[in-house]
């Protein structure tokens, strides 16, 4: 292909082979995934009775979800769900978690022990439920075990990723797992989904602004893998995402299916990529570490999707300083003294104990030396900077555009607007640290390692964010 902005891969629902088909070709091997179905539409909770049915050694159904109430229109969502499982005539073991519930390897573990050979589980949830759900079967010692998946939110990519986020030593950390066997996406379902977690679903798909870009950027540092299926796959949704068309915009069942299926696509690059990267970059490890602070801070944790698309913004605006401003004369890579960074990240976690600090090094530690190592071939795109520029230029919107997007939708500007609501000096402190919690590098990294991280950049780029976010909102 010419660039990742062509030769575009659409995932559609309705010819899930084609698809696998698309992807295959391109890879030059065969990249179909377990996921063998993918129901959408406003009836598409109906095909539920048939998927559960298509498990020919079906001994039982596991339901599995929370306890927090969900609708379909005007009817419970779950009690639907449970009727529908009860007209089949087997057995039905319910299994609820709490609603406020995390995916920690506890979780997982307790619902994997009661996985028995032959069962179907229905999981009914969003991220942390299906992530659990997810991650027993894969970790469960029974065999012949299915999982149908009915998607309750369009809040993240979990549904067609090979990928859970289970928090482990108080960090959130990604580990492979398993696929559903089927999805449901009933947009009735989806567009009935309170407002602020559909909103909080804008932000998790519009993430791919400013991590497409970072995982380029760690693949030519030499830090990272490459997957050329990412941009191909993910673009086309987050372009439609860009140019305000009225399926993001309108609301309703259209809108629903419409971030359905640009998820759904950031899971698919999840997936063939066997990483999140292309989906997770710097503004992920922002919300990640409001999250880790929110207790320590008095503040119950915010919805993750909106910090991670506000924090898109910021990391476009630290993109826009690296590729616009610096001077490639300026870039001056340098290994980094370990015992340095390992006090910078004691100094910004040391208040949330040594058992996170140890967690966050253990992860630091691994980029730190990976830059050490490829040092010289990192010297070597800056020499030839120009180059590297526009590989990555093409993955970025421009901040004030990607801005105007996400206002479009509805979708709030200030930190300050995201339950419970959080303070700028919070968000700074967040973005400014992001770094010091994972592996992965972005371009937080890459200006940190040419000494470009200061805390003076960081009051630039919250002030650009200010008036961009200024202009948009006040032109309505």
């Amino acid at each position: 292909m010419s660039g990742p902005l062509s030769d575009e891969i659409r995932f559609d629902p309705d010819d899930l082979d084609g698809f696998y088909g698309a992807v295959s070709a391109a890879s030059g091997r065969d990249r179909t995934l377990s996921l063998s179905r993918v129901e959408v539409g406003s009836s598409a909770l109906d095909e539920l009775p048939a998927a559960v049915s298509r498990s020919r050694e079906m001994r039982r159904v596991v339901l599995f979800a929370d306890s927090t109430p969900m609708v379909r229109g005007v009817d419970d969502l779950k009690a639907l769900v449970a009727r529908q499982l009860g007209a089949l005539g087997r057995p039905v073991e319910q299994v609820t978690i709490p609603g406020d519930s995390h995916a920690t390897a506890d979780r997982v573990h307790e619902l994997a022990g009661q996985l028995r050979d032959g069962d179907v589980v229905v999981s009914v949830g969003s991220g942390t439920v299906t992530d659990i759900a997810k991650h027993a079967i894969h970790t469960a010692t029974p065999v012949g075990v299915r999982h149908i998946a009915v998607a309750t939110a369009n809040s993240v990519g979990a549904y067609t990723s090979e990928l859970a986020v289970v928090t482990t030593q108080g960090v959130k950390r990604t580990m492979p797992s398993r696929l559903p066997d089927e999805l449901i996406l009933d947009t009735q379902v989806l567009a009935s989904t309170p407002h602020d977690i559909a909103l909080g679903g804008i932000g998790d798909a519009a993430v791919g602004w400013g991590s497409l870009a970072d995982y380029r950027l760690a693949a030519l540092c030499g830090l990272g893998h490459w997957e050329p299926l990412a941009a191909r796959i993910f673009l086309p949704g987050l372009r439609g995402f860009l140019r305000s068309e009225e399926a993001f915009t309108a609301g309703g069942t259209d809108t629903a299916e419409a971030m359905a299926l640009t998820l759904c696509a950031a899971g698919f690059v999840m997936s063939f990529a066997g990483e999140s990267a292309p989906a997770s970059g710097l503004e992920h490890v922002t919300s990640h570490v409001l999250d880790m602070t929110a207790a320590r801070e008095g503040r119950s944790i915010g919805n993750h999707g909106e910090q991670c698309g506000l924090a898109t913004a910021l990391s476009l605006l630290a993109y826009d300083h690296l590729l616009n401003e610096v001077d490639a004369n300026d870039l001056q890579p340098v290994a980094p003294d370990p015992a340095r960074v390992h006090a910078e990240v004691a100094e910004a976690f040391g208040p949330l104990g040594e058992q996170v600090v140890a967690e966050c090094w253990s992860d630091v530690a691994v980029k730190v030396t990976g830059w050490s190592e490829n040092l010289e071939h990192i010297r070597l795109l800056v020499e030839n900077w120009q180059h590297t520029r526009e590989q990555l230029q093409e993955l970025l919107a421009d901040p004030l555009e990607y801005l105007r997007a996400l206002h479009a939708t509805g979708h709030p500007l200030h930190f300050e607007q995201i339950e419970p609501g959080i303070p700028q000096e919070q968000a700074r402190f967040a973005f400014a640290n992001a770094r010091l919690m994972r592996k992965r590098l972005s371009v937080a990294d890459f200006l940190a390692f040419n000494g470009l991280w200061t805390p003076e950049l960081i009051d630039t780029l919250f002030e650009r964010f200010r008036k961009l976010r200024d202009q948009v909102l006040s032109a309505g």
